[in-house]
């Protein structure tokens, strides 16, 4: 009788173990065929662990164990490969995707294991909202009345949505509720700006009434906002509105502008957020970089964030008009051999760094055809540089020649990790730079094609 007792317990412990140890990680594995790099990472949202990152085997298959919990995931791939996953503690899931693209990977991403449901929300909530939209311009265009008419009966619909999954945990669903609502909010404060770029009316304003809705909204609620999701879209918006506000007035330059409205929001955390946002990104086009960094600082009160932008405007203070380029040296020539930069001496460079997965670069491509066709036979050479990955080359070659891209088609050697991107603090495509005969900047952040401000300078420059 004793023994069986001792075996009882030990059978007992040893399932105790078990499910303890099961609650203790996450089983993720799946196969992502036709990616354009082998290496992926997902990282826990909503909380302040980082990236982990994820190998795939040489035919897309990968295998690995998450210890962060139950929680959001974002699975990241390189040039804004993005799904959204929900996985639990002691659960085991697997994702298939193809990653030949942003679309398709978001297209065909399906997770399945432990209660999938909410990741299945995750996965088709945004082609869900598209699918019940509609065009987005043409719901934009819409005249105001039959635009809150339209958003208030797609709300419910989105809500609908979420309710048809019947599985989903608790806390999760709250959140999406409220996330749906957030989304809400932000879609009516957003209409201004969208009705006049695609009603093509540049004076439109909204009647006092319309954004009644956002009465009583608090914006500066930190816990919320660190979340990163639909409320920190709307903050944004709101105050981003206020710059513009003050922009209109012909109060300030529209840099500072929004150094001064961020500047004065109070909670610590969201100002320095927008500060920080604004910055990394205006400090690259404004005209007097030593007075804007200056006013930033006096904004500022995160160390780490002034240490990001300290060392930016140490960086683009090497890029100011005048000073010698970065060079890039023995870039793969799609018409055959190699190219460096050197090899255009006594000739202003126009310099497109794009990718084939970057739809905003596609989207310049007949402005740039239409200049180079322009400017042929002039003192200046059109070159494009890809930042594709190297397992994309092929992608790149078909994309120059099927869609007929002009100028000199280059590839860069390390894509996003190329000196030559790295120099010129390059974290968004596309970039255009235009260099002088000598090589010196011209301007490290040149107008695009489709700026007419472009041929503007080169009057200017007399090409």
């Amino acid at each position: 009788m004793k023994k069986i007792s001792i075996v009882l317990l030990f059978i007992l412990y040893i399932g105790t173990c078990k499910a303890n140890t099961n609650n203790d990680y996450i089983l993720f594995s799946g196969t992502i065929t036709e990616a354009r790099s082998n290496e992926f990472t997902i990282t826990k949202k909503y909380s302040n662990t980082g990236p982990q990152v994820i190998k795939l085997a040489e035919d897309g298959s990968f295998k690995d164990t998450l210890t962060t919990g139950t929680g959001y995931y974002s699975f990241r791939g390189f040039g804004g490969m993005n799904v959204y996953l929900y996985l639990t503690n002691g659960g085991t899931y697997n994702l298939t995707a193809n990653g030949s693209n942003v679309t398709k990977l978001r297209g065909t991403a399906k997770l399945t294991g432990t209660n999938p449901e909410p990741s299945t929300y995750l996965l088709t909530k945004i082609s869900n909202i598209i699918k019940e939209r509609g065009d987005y311009a043409a719901f934009n265009s819409l005249n105001e009345a039959d635009f809150l008419a339209k958003q208030k009966s797609l709300n419910e619909r989105y809500v609908s949505y979420l309710e048809s999954f019947q599985n989903l945990p608790k806390e999760f669903e709250e959140f999406e509720r409220e996330e749906l609502h957030y989304y809400h909010l932000f879609t009516l404060l957003n209409y201004e700006s969208s009705h006049r770029r695609y009603a093509k009316k540049p004076d439109f304003k909204v009647s006092k009434e319309f954004l009644k809705e956002l009465d009583g909204v608090d914006y500066l609620n930190e816990e919320r906002y660190k979340q990163r999701g639909s409320y920190t879209k709307l903050v944004d918006l709101h105050f981003k509105r206020k710059a513009n506000e003050y922009i209109e007035n012909g109060d300030e330059d529209k840099y500072f502008a929004k150094l001064k409205v961020f500047g004065a929001i109070q909670n610590d955390f969201i100002k320095n957020s927008l500060l920080m946002s604004a910055a990394n990104s205006d400090i690259s086009h404004v005209d007097h970089i030593d007075a804007y960094y200056k006013a930033y600082l006096s904004f500022s009160t995160s160390t780490r964030n002034n240490e990001r932008i300290t060392q930016k405007y140490k960086a683009l203070n090497k890029l100011s008009k005048g000073q010698p380029s970065p060079e890039f040296n023995n870039y793969v020539n799609h018409a055959g051999g190699t190219t460096s930069l050197s090899d255009f001496k006594g000739k202003y460079v126009y310099i497109d760094v794009w990718a084939t997965w970057c739809a905003p670069c596609l989207a310049e491509v007949p402005s740039l055809k239409k200049i180079e066709k322009q400017y042929h036979g002039k003192n200046i050479a059109f070159v494009s540089i890809s930042i594709d990955t190297e397992n994309a080359r092929d992608s790149w070659r078909k994309m120059v020649t099927e869609k007929e891209l002009s100028g000199i088609q280059l590839i860069a050697d390390k894509d996003w990790k190329s000196d030559f991107i790295n120099a010129y603090e390059i974290s968004g495509i596309p970039r255009f730079i235009l260099i002088d005969p000598q090589g010196n900047i011209v301007s490290a952040n040149a107008p695009r094609p489709s700026n007419s401000e472009l041929i503007k300078l080169f009057d200017k420059l007399k090409l």
